[in-house]
């Protein structure tokens, strides 16, 4: 049953973040009232563990597990929850203030919306961000080569449900989800707004994010067959650049080019902007240490 108090849930997963966690909370009571549950991946940072401990006598709702993945734990999440609508929120990350009520009234206006998003702003290397723009609709074609799409995204809980939310561990389950939902011909909408603020830190880099992963396409293909069955007739439907239209099913073709430099292409040829931009900010990073 659909919480009657909240249109929205907001589901952290929560992998020893206690750093930034607070952060993220803030974030999230900026945002119009929300359902809000913290998942314990099995968290063995004991300033973590203390911090989840105070914030449970405090009146946060955390669910504890022993540690299963980020997909598990959003699930673990979407079942302690009742709203209509699921926003998935690492614990590292931020929430634009406002943008959550902005992207339930676009699903509340259009019942064949899976999900809403917007841009990404990127920061956490030095002083400077760099806003990510994002698609304004669900392409089923262009699904089937980049992703497109960002996890910051406000999902209809029926629709996730019907595609079997997140799943995988050896792929892009972000990604995943969105093949689905464009499979089963649920429809989505990009806001021209920042939504998700996004936080690089230690390991974590836009770049490996953008990471092609070695066994992405054969699991995608294998799980969505039909979808890769119909990108023909989605191509001609497809509003894509024409550049991409054009270059990336040359480069599908490529027998000789392995399936992650195929993904490095896919990227390039439809995100030369982006691409630019990490990498302009990977090279200021590594002069700065230099210096």
């Amino acid at each position: 049953m659909a919480s009657a108090t909240y249109r929205i849930a907001v589901v952290i997963p929560c992998y020893n973040d206690g750093r930034f966690l607070p952060e993220a909370l803030a974030s999230v009571r900026a945002q119009e009232p929300c359902e809000l549950v913290v998942v314990d991946d099995g968290s063995t940072d004991q300033a973590t563990l203390a911090l989840l401990d105070s914030l449970s006598k405090g009146g946060t709702h955390i669910v504890h597990q022993a540690n299963s993945g980020v997909s598990v734990a959003r699930m673990a999440g979407v079942h302690a929850t009742s709203a209509r609508y699921i926003y998935p929120l690492d614990g590292d990350d931020l929430i634009s203030p406002g943008a959550l009520t902005a992207l339930a009234d676009a699903l509340d206006a259009d019942p064949r919306l899976a999900a809403g998003w917007g841009d990404v702003e990127s920061f956490g290397i030095g002083d400077r961000t760099i806003r990510l723009r994002t698609p304004a609709e669900l392409d089923p074609w262009i699904v089937t080569y980049v992703n497109d799409y960002p996890l910051g995204a406000l999902l209809r809980r029926d629709a996730l449900l019907s595609v079997g939310g997140w799943q995988l561990t050896d792929a892009p389950e972000d990604w995943d989800v969105y093949m689905a939902f464009a499979e089963q011909g649920w429809k989505g909408v990009g806001l021209d707004r920042i939504v998700e603020i996004h936080r690089e830190h230690g390991g974590r880099r836009w770049a490996e994010v953008l990471a092609p992963h070695p066994h992405t396409e054969a699991v995608l293909r294998q799980r969505h067959p039909s979808l890769f069955a119909q990108r023909r007739r989605n191509w001609r439907r497809s509003r894509a650049p024409w550049r991409s239209r054009l270059a990336l099913p040359l480069i599908s073709g490529l027998t000789f080019v392995s399936g992650p430099n195929k993904q490095r292409l896919y990227q390039l040829v439809h995100h030369p902007v982006r691409l630019l931009q990490v990498r302009a900010r990977r090279v200021r990073q590594r002069l700065r240490s230099r210096l």
